[in-house]
């Protein structure tokens, strides 16, 4: 039995539909807002990150107060958070990035603070023998020891950002894939649909393997 179009199109009336949407610039337009959205949320959820794991292994209290508030905020569905975020900070672009530091920023985290913590004992031993300030321990010791464990967070969370991104698109967005998603399900256009879902998913591969890239030239001795 045939498959009506609209239920699903044939691969030559999509690949049609799609190229030509590529050629009138919408598609590409709704893309580099999301990748907008993307690499500034990315930025900053790793300074986050990178700040709340260092803060979080250093000082016993901050991590007793702000661990598990943050393990609930990542525990909530980020689709239940969204609406929230779009609330206060609008439907532009201000409330996707806020989605996507939120979900990059706690990777960063959970591995710096693991990874400063499993430091051993008699390195710290050490340094405190040989006098050694805080920056001292920072650049000598710390970081390098750290270094792998952020840039396996940074891979994880590079994944993560298109998925907060897009989230955040679909509950409220004026441009985006996201919104191109439920502009295409509000219109019961399957091939807006369908061309978007093949944007994501060209973009997902381009993030992951872009990461494994970036994790293989810095740790090259891996």
């Amino acid at each position: 039995m045939a498959v009506p179009s609209y239920l699903l199109p044939a691969p030559t009336a999509l690949g049609s539909y799609f190229w030509n949407y590529l050629q009138t610039g919408d598609l590409l337009l709704n893309l580099w807002t999301t990748l907008k959205e993307i690499f500034i949320g990315t930025i900053w959820g790793i300074l986050v990150g990178l700040l709340l794991g260092y803060l979080m292994a250093k000082i016993s209290l901050i991590e007793r107060l702000l661990m598990p508030l943050i393990l609930v905020i990542q525990i909530a569905p980020k689709i239940s958070l969204a609406p929230l975020f779009i609330l206060w900070f609008g439907l532009g672009i201000g409330s996707k990035v806020a989605l996507v530091i939120l979900v990059v920023s706690f990777p960063v985290m959970v591995n710096e603070h693991m990874a400063l913590k499993q430091i051993d004992q008699n390195y710290r031993d050490f340094l405190t023998v040989l006098k050694a300030n805080h920056w001292q321990r920072f650049k000598t010791l710390e970081s390098p020891f750290a270094f792998a464990a952020v840039m396996s967070g940074v891979k994880l969370s590079l994944t993560q950002a298109m998925t907060g991104a897009v989230i955040g698109e679909m509950m409220g967005a004026k441009s985006g894939l996201g919104y191109l998603l439920t502009y295409g399900n509000e219109m019961y256009d399957i091939n807006i649909i369908l061309s978007s879902v093949i944007v994501l998913s060209a973009l997902g591969l381009i993030l992951y393997y872009l990461a494994e890239l970036i994790e293989k030239k810095i740790l090259y001795w891996r």
